[in-house]
C-alpha cells in the first residue's frame, strides 16, 4: 500500500468521526461510536505498519482526527 491509500483511509475515518460528532445522538452514544471508530483506526494502524515498515502511525492517527473529537466527549462524561 502507498501513502495515497493511507491518506484516503484516514480521510474516510475522519469523515465518519465528523458525521458522528454532527449527529443527533446523545453524548454518550457519540462517545461510544467514536471509541469504536478509534479502535478501528488503531487496528488499521497495526495492519498498515505490518505491510509497510515506513508507515508512520502517529501521522496517520493525527490525520484521522478521531482522538481530538473523542476528547470532547470524554471531558463531558467526567
Amino acid at each position: 500500500m502507498t501513502r495515497k491509500h493511507f491518506e484516503m483511509i484516514a480521510e474516510v475515518l475522519k469523515t465518519r468521526a465528523e458525521a458522528i460528532n454532527n449527529s443527533s445522538a446523545s453524548n454518550e452514544e457519540k462517545h461510544y461510536a467514536l471509541f469504536e471508530l478509534r479502535n478501528s483506526m488503531y487496528h488499521f494502524g497495526d495492519i498498515f505498519e505490518e505491510v509497510n515498515p515506513r508507515f508512520d502511525k502517529g501521522k496517520f492517527f493525527k490525520a484521522c482526527g478521531i482522538q481530538e473529537t473523542l476528547e470532547i466527549y470524554l471531558k463531558e462524561l467526567v
